[in-house]
């Protein structure tokens, strides 16, 4: 056999050498090629399909909202569907029964509620735990719709919150203060009561601490407020009530705490005549409208009707809740946003979802329909001026009277905390029907609910 020489097996050796080399990198490219994936903004064309409700503006902006999400992810289209609040539950649940959810959604809470636990939501929680961007402490506390502790089927679309909104002109024509905006400032619910009867004006002129005062012919109401959950529920849980106990089993309205509460709110009716009952109510087309025309001087309602009365350039002003007997706090309450488990574009939607808890709604925490859910917009100056302006629709006393409120003096509404909230909220709400036309009292309808309404507790989520 021939023998090689050994230059030649140096250069077989380098060789094969070169060559293991060249496989070795070929591989390694190879698996880095399978494992990079591609960005959002470098996948192929999307669309995305988002479902809301809300007012002529709020449609407004959620649609630019959707068109800067797709100018920042071009592959990505969101078909924004505006869908009317009266008519929403059953266009989702036809949309879901045939296979046609939304990716992204408004969710009522008993609708909600019932699809989580079939489960067809994302964990909120969990989708954060995997993303370095964001984490469940960038968000302001008790925004959260639970099954459980350890999972969120929705976020809060806002933080909204309650507070004293008031005509400034109504207060000067009756040479009276403006209530205070601070919490350490807050009224008694007397000296509230006071104020509300000087600001009630017959149509002869007299206010309801005169003796000739007419409670049947009233053109300017010192106070105003509606009679759903959220604005009766504040003041419960200000005098120590709640709707469903710590226990998680005990009806909550029909103890002295919640009950009292109620019967100071129906007195403003029928004992004080300083509001309208729900009859004179339905003349009045909304609470915002009530402040601008001086049908009511004062309405203890919600923060998004600052958008309305900053955008007809009222003169108000806003303070905070009178007290009952523990304290003025006030509720953080919102609608909830889910993402559906049968979006077959999780990444995209899940980047839509994160756009939309900041830089894409910023408008509507300007125009003053929304407070942010993220801590930063509170606490970064530069963000904060941006929103808050001053401007319009964020007034003399909105930072002591909304911002210090919510973050320092709030508590959760119910649609956070007690299971079964929904068909618990309309059983009262019926019950509470008489109560407010002067014909029960409060401790009456609730003793009366009591039996009916315990099967319905089954607990609740903060437990």
């Amino acid at each position: 056999m021939k023998r090689f020489s050994k230059s030649m097996v140096f250069v077989i050796i380098l060789i094969l050498v070169g060559t293991m080399f060249m496989s070795g990198c070929e591989k390694e490219n190879a698996t880095s090629q399978k494992t990079e994936e591609p960005t959002v903004s470098e996948k192929e064309p999307v669309t995305l399909t988002m479902t809301f409700w809300g007012s002529p503006q709020e449609k407004k902006a959620v649609e630019e909202a959707a068109k800067k999400f797709s100018d920042k992810f071009p592959n990505v289209t969101v078909k924004a569907i505006h869908i009317p609040e009266s008519d929403y539950d059953a266009k989702i649940a036809a949309m879901v029964a045939s296979g046609q959810a939304p990716d992204y959604a408004y969710i009522h809470g008993q609708q909600g509620e019932q699809f989580a636990k079939e489960g067809k939501f994302y964990n909120w929680f969990e989708l954060m735990e995997k993303d370095p961007e964001i984490s469940k402490e960038d968000f302001v506390d008790d925004i959260w719709f639970r099954l459980n502790r350890d999972n969120a089927w929705a976020i809060s679309g806002a933080v909204e919150c309650f507070g004293l909104f008031y005509n400034k002109d109504a207060f000067n024509e009756a040479g009276l203060d403006y209530p205070p905006s601070k919490f350490e400032n807050s009224w008694t619910w007397d000296e509230f009561v006071n104020v509300a009867k000087n600001l009630t004006i017959d149509t002869n002129g007299n206010n309801a601490n005169s003796p000739k005062f007419d409670p049947n012919n009233i053109k300017q109401y010192g106070i105003s407020f509606e009679n759903w959950f959220g604005p009766v529920s504040v003041h419960v849980i200000n005098n120590g009530g709640d709707f469903v106990l710590e226990d998680g089993k005990t009806f909550g309205y029909s103890k002295p705490e919640a009950y009292e509460a109620i019967q100071r709110l129906s007195d403003l009716i029928n004992v004080h005549h300083v509001a309208p009952s729900p009859i004179q109510a339905r003349a009045i087309p909304g609470q915002a409208a009530a402040i601008e025309s001086k049908l009511a001087a004062m309405s203890m309602h919600g923060q998004w009707i600052n958008l309305d009365l900053g955008a007809n350039n009222v003169n108000y002003g806003i303070g905070v809740l009178p007290k009952m007997d523990k304290e003025s706090g006030t509720l953080k309450i919102s609608g909830a946003i889910s993402i559906f488990k049968d979006t077959k574009h999780f990444e995209e939607t899940w980047e839509l979802a994160k756009f939309m808890c900041g830089e894409g709604v910023e408008s509507l925490y300007e125009n003053g329909l929304w407070m942010p859910t993220m801590k930063k917009y509170y606490t970064d100056q530069e963000l904060l001026k941006k929103w808050v302006g001053p401007n319009p629709a964020h007034p003399e006393g909105f930072k002591d009277a909304m911002l210090d409120m919510v973050m320092n003096h709030s508590k959760p509404a119910m649609v956070y905390t007690i299971k079964n909230q929904s068909k618990i909220d309309a059983m009262i709400s019926a019950a509470l029907d008489p109560v407010w036309m002067g014909e029960k009292t409060a401790k009456e309808a609730m003793e009366e609910l009591e039996t009916k309404i315990q099967p319905e507790i089954k607990g609740r989520y903060d437990k």
